[in-house]
């Protein structure tokens, strides 16, 4: 049994909710918080009890430290799970919580900061004899520095920002009359979104795949893989669409990755769940990008194949529960495919789109699941990331999951602001998706208005 006697939610929306639903399961209870203008937002009415953040910061209220420590004081919480996005990666937050005497449910403050850097995290995989993109392991210190690692490296390159990620800070740079601009606006942005400035180089993956592994570090010293997740249906570096298996991974690649990753992070001192994101080139071979120190967006396929509850699995580990046992008996079984549903308009660009929702109608059925904060009269805010419900399906096997994802998509409503599902309905009737042969170019090779005609779609039926 899971012993805490309060959790405070550092987060909102859809993993709000999914976390405070585990925790209401273990009967927990849950505290959430909220910025004064997302008082409507569904996780509020979820939790057992919620506040209000007063922040005078000038920031995002769920990015001001001191005001979700103030409210976990006046609450009397003794645990704090941070979700993801926001402060969830920050072992900044994951220190002062801890300083306060709180638990905090996710790695260490150590851990976090090695694996969580992105310059650190190539460093530490490089010496536990992990492949990453070639690259730099510093920050760049000017442009004209970057002209001469992008000449020893090999064009094209990506710059990146060492502080983030989500695409935000990111340029692909075809040669060097396009470097000192790329540079400088990277640079910026990454100070923007991460007030962080600093960016490094990695060379350009060609039509990479995205492949990412779920890794668990339990309480005892113990790694754990729970498989792989393949997330290549992309728009601006952020994914559509995740599955898992991965078509591109084979049982001699498992094999073969899986002990040497689980040694990573044993060697990291890793306690709780983390992400290992790799990207695979045209010949299979995998290089690592970066490690996400928090539960993933996309964690419920894992848990639909496995049966876990990673959620459970992160309360146990913080309370110095042995999960080895589980952890060794959850051998995947069968497909799962999820589905994000953004508040985003796929034929303009996937430009976000907020309004009220008018009508909600999720679907339903046997292997059918969604998380979700979007109800009937919700008026989705500019404010915040534009997901609203992720749909999630699991079958005895892929051919299946896409029959049952097809069934689902088409039984999805949600009207009174445009969506990503009637992309989904198309990409889940698209031949190259079918097949499982695609890359990250995906959306660029296959996009919105040309898979209506290509498909031999109305709009009618796809935006039914």
């Amino acid at each position: 049994m899971v012993v805490f006697k309060k959790v405070l939610v550092a987060n909102r929306g859809e993993i709000a909710i999914r976390v405070m639903r585990t925790c209401k399961r273990l009967n927990i209870p849950t505290v959430a918080i909220y910025a004064p203008n997302d008082k409507h937002c569904k996780h509020v009415l979820v939790a057992d009890k919620s506040e209000e953040l007063q922040s005078d910061k000038g920031m995002i209220p769920y990015l001001d430290i001191d005001a979700i420590l103030e409210v976990a004081e006046r609450m009397k919480v003794d645990a704090v799970h941070p979700g993801y996005g926001f402060l969830s990666e920050k072992s900044e937050f994951a220190r002062k919580v801890e300083e306060e005497g709180l638990t905090w449910i996710g790695p260490s403050a150590k851990a976090m900061s090695l694996l969580g850097s992105k310059l650190d995290g190539r460093e530490f995989m490089e010496s536990c004899g992990v492949h990453t993109t070639p690259g730099t392991l510093k920050p760049l210190e000017d442009a004209e520095e970057a002209k001469r690692e992008a000449k020893r490296i090999g064009y094209p390159v990506m710059l990146k920002a060492a502080g983030g990620g989500g695409g935000r800070g990111m340029r692909v740079v075809e040669s060097e009359g396009e470097i000192e601009q790329a540079f400088e606006s990277a640079r910026a942005e990454a100070d923007k979104a991460f007030k962080d400035p600093k960016i490094f180089m990695e060379r350009r993956v060609i039509k990479p795949r995205h492949i990412e592994f779920q890794m668990v570090g339990d309480s005892k010293g113990n790694g754990f893989c729970l498989g792989e997740r393949e997330c290549s249906v992309q728009r601006r570096n952020q994914k559509l669409v995740e599955e898992t298996p991965s078509c591109a991974v084979n049982e001699v690649m498992r094999k073969e990755m899986f002990p040497r990753i689980e040694a990573a992070l044993v060697k990291a001192g890793y306690q709780s769940l983390c992400t290992f994101e790799f990207l695979m080139d045209a010949s299979g071979e995998l290089f690592f990008m970066e490690a996400n120190t928090r539960i993933q967006v996309e964690h419920p396929v894992t848990e639909m194949v496995t049966g876990l509850d990673l959620v459970e699995i992160q309360l146990k580990i913080a309370t110095d529960k042995d999960v080895s046992e589980e952890l060794l008996q959850a051998k995947p079984k069968g497909a799962a495919i999820e589905f994000r549903v953004n508040a985003e308009n796929p034929f303009n660009n996937f430009f976000p789109a907020p309004g009220r929702i008018e009508k909600y109608i999720e679907p339903a059925g046997l292997g059918i699941r969604v998380d979700s904060h979007a109800y009937e009269g919700y008026m989705v805010p500019a404010d915040y990331d534009s997901m609203l419900a992720k749909l999630i399906v699991h079958a005895r096997d892929r051919q299946e999951a896409l029959v049952s994802a097809r069934d689902a998509l088409d039984h999805y409503t949600l009207t009174g602001c445009k969506t990503t599902i009637p992309y989904h309905r198309l990409v889940v009737r698209t031949k190259a998706f079918r097949s499982g042969v695609y890359s990250t170019d995906f959306i660029k090779e296959h996009p919105p208005a040309e898979l209506l005609k290509q498909e031999s779609f109305s709009t009618f039926e796809v935006e039914r």
